[in-house]
């Protein structure tokens, strides 16, 4: 049974801004710490502070000798069961690290060329460089540095549900961080769904094990072997051989020979990224920049079929049967969180619904935070003005056309912390030019930048293919942002 269905959520995975797990067993999916290498909002950057302060301090055992210090901190990673995540055969169980694994773990690190170098830097290294390291056990180790984030993020989604939570439950070891330790306690309002603690992933932030398996190949493919195939021709290497063509004879290094003198094994990733660190640190630029998983595999993994025609369809039937009025306010609010969670993910994502600001003296519908990597919202927030690290959202139920009061509601929630962009959503507008001025105005007096989408624009983006519907949500916010301007 999926988490959606047992908690009453009538809400299927694009419109969820977490993995809908399935209570009884493993998603194929594992928690991806090279999401975090570069924070683009609140959770992530808790968890990279977390997973490099953790890591810090095993590396600092190994540099001082402290190996049983060492152990117990690596041994304290085991068994998170609670995000159902991964491969089991039955029942969820989780990979931890035992006593033994901690010893050879740490022994690993320690005799590695790229430890003793100060190459190892996070977990993304220690995936391609440590021994016995793979996707499962990375994603393990981080759900357990990380495990305070997602208690605080699944806190936030129940309540953006309206779901109860329990109090008062055990939480397992949470990392103290500028504490080198380990702390066991319990956590005020805990999720306990069928009698077990639950923890929610961000689909942000998860992969495929292929797609994390493929780390290791893509660096010795694209980088290894090409620095390597470029150095043998320019110094004329032994592993250079000259062929004969029909315009004369040519030098060409092959990659299986490069393979068979240098064999993709850890052991020898680790010493030639210490030799070339330029090459490495390439690599790590690139796979910074690799997006999240996309929407259709992770529906892939869900029991039911998904159709995104027949899903598109039957979310513009809901907004176009939705009656407008207050009475039905609350309901609008809940379909538009989730129309705006599948329509501009990967961009915005942990929406927070009714956030309270300035001591509750005002509310934000909803508010979502900037992840954006690149695009429209990316811009914005790299703004020297707009800041735009979180987005925020006032529905309007209205039947009449929005008037000074919402804008002036929307500029009330602008604040150099948040931002300066917002987004108001409504059925329809009747007069479209007089309310474009009046959020030309806002802009202008340099208040803020507001954009207005309606029923059709949302009608819009679900009637574009998948593929295009990316570039049509990019150039519909790109030219409201340019109406602003004139």
């Amino acid at each position: 049974m999926l988490l959606s269905q047992a908690l009453g959520i009538n809400i299927s995975q694009p419109m969820l801004d977490f993995v809908d797990i399935d209570l009884h067993k493993d998603f194929q999916l594992y928690i991806d710490p090279v999401g975090f290498l570069e924070p683009k909002e609140p959770f992530a950057q808790e968890c990279q502070d977390d997973l490099r302060d953790f890591f810090e301090a095993v590396l600092q055992t190994i540099m001082a000798g402290d190996m049983a210090k060492g152990e117990a901190l690596l041994a304290a990673l085991q068994e998170p069961n609670e995000t159902h995540l991964g491969v089991s055969d039955g029942e969820p169980r989780g990979r931890g690290i035992g006593h033994q694994q901690a010893q050879q773990l740490l022994q690993n690190l320690a005799s590695s060329p790229a430890a003793k170098t100060g190459l190892l830097r996070d977990l993304t290294d220690c995936a391609l460089f440590i021994d016995n390291i793979g996707a499962d056990k990375i994603s393990d180790i981080t759900t357990n540095i990380i495990r305070r984030n997602l208690i605080e993020y699944t806190q936030q989604q129940f309540e953006f549900h309206n779901i109860p939570l329990n109090t008062n439950l055990p939480t397992g070891r949470l990392w103290v961080r500028g504490e080198s330790r380990w702390e066991t306690g319990t956590f005020d309002r805990i999720p306990l769904v069928e009698g077990k603690r639950v923890l929610l992933i961000p689909k942000r932030y998860v992969r495929w094990r292929g797609g994390m398996q493929q780390l290791a190949t893509h660096y010795y493919t694209h980088f290894v072997t090409n620095f390597v195939r470029d150095e043998q021709l320019r110094t004329n290497g032994h592993l250079v051989k000259v062929i004969k063509t029909k315009k004369g004879e040519k030098k060409e290094v092959y990659k299986k020979d490069i393979k068979k003198d240098m064999p993709p094994t850890k052991q020898n990733l680790a010493r030639f990224s210490v030799e070339h660190p330029q090459e490495y640190r390439k690599f790590k630029e690139v796979i910074q920049r690799k997006g999240s998983i996309g929407l259709r595999k992770l529906v892939e993994l869900d029991s039911t079929q998904f159709n995104e025609g027949d899903f598109n369809k039957g979310l513009q039937e809901l907004l176009q049967a939705l009656p407008t009025g207050r009475q039905n306010a609350t309901n609008y609010h809940h379909l538009i969180s989730g129309v705006l969670t599948y329509l501009f993910y990967p961009h915005l994502i942990t929406p927070t619904i009714e956030l309270d600001i300035n001591q509750g003296r005002k509310r934000i519908d909803i508010a979502f935070a900037n992840a954006s990597q690149a695009g429209f919202f990316a811009d914005q927030r790299g703004d020297p003005f707009l800041q735009a690290r979180e987005i925020m959202v006032e529905c309007k139920n209205y039947a009449e056309d929005l008037a000074n009061n919402e804008i002036d509601q929307m500029i009330g929630r602008f604040d150099p912390r948040r931002g300066r962009l917002g987004i108001i959503v409504c059925r329809s507008i009747l007069d479209p030019q007089r309310l474009l001025e009046r959020c030309r105005d806002a802009f202008r007096s340099q208040q803020g930048a507001i954009l207005v989408f309606t029923d059709d624009d949302f009608q819009t983006l679900l009637n574009a293919h998948d593929i295009a519907r990316e570039p049509a949500l990019q150039t519909m916010c790109r030219a409201k942002f340019r109406e602003l301007l004139h």
